[in-house]
This record gives structure tokens, sequence and C-alpha cells, in this order.
């Protein structure tokens, strides 16, 4: 599956769900928020709602950028030049083809 970006709640709440997810933040900001599995929660962070979790995504204009082993909220710009990237190779090099 190729990379993905996409503002649709709807969308993230059923990725988050297919992989065991849950939104999280930190106690002290809870801007900064992320998704995580149960044993990947830090000691620093704290599990919120749904409503919480997108919030920065509305007052940021982030958006979700994904593929089938993971997913971030990052800027659209982020987003764009991963997309534009395309798939990593190796080592998570960056993918050419042979001239």
């Amino acid at each position: 599956m190729p990379k993905r970006a996409t503002t649709d709640h709807g969308e993230i709440i059923h990725f988050a769900g297919r992989h065991r997810l849950f939104p999280v933040a930190k106690r002290d900001d809870r801007k900064q928020v992320r998704l995580a599995a149960r044993e990947e929660v830090r000691e620093d962070e704290l599990r919120v709602g749904w409503q919480d979790y997108f919030r920065p995504f509305i007052d940021r204009g982030l958006v979700f950028l994904y593929d089938e082993t993971g997913g971030q909220a990052v800027t659209r710009a982020e987003a764009d030049a991963a997309l534009a990237a395309g798939p990593a190779g190796p080592a998570g090099a960056a993918s050419t083809e042979p001239t």
C-alpha cells in the first residue's frame, strides 16, 4: 500500500481500530498528540478522546500520513513531500529507477 494522506476523521479512526491504536497526548501539552498501542504509551502521556486528538488537526491544519506499517500527524507540506518522494527502497533509502 502506498502512502496516503487524509484529513477524514472516520478514515483515521478506522485506521487506528485496524491497528489497535488509540489517541494519546503529552500530560503537559495536550496539543502534542499521536496514536499508540497499549504497550507504547509513555509515562508522560495519557489517553485522550478523539475530540482532543483531532483538535490540533483543525487548529494547525495537520493531515494524517499513513501506509500499512503506521501513520502520523504531519503538516500538509510534510505530507506532500513524503508523497512526492515515492516509496522507500532497501534500508529506507529513496527508490530510484535504473538508468
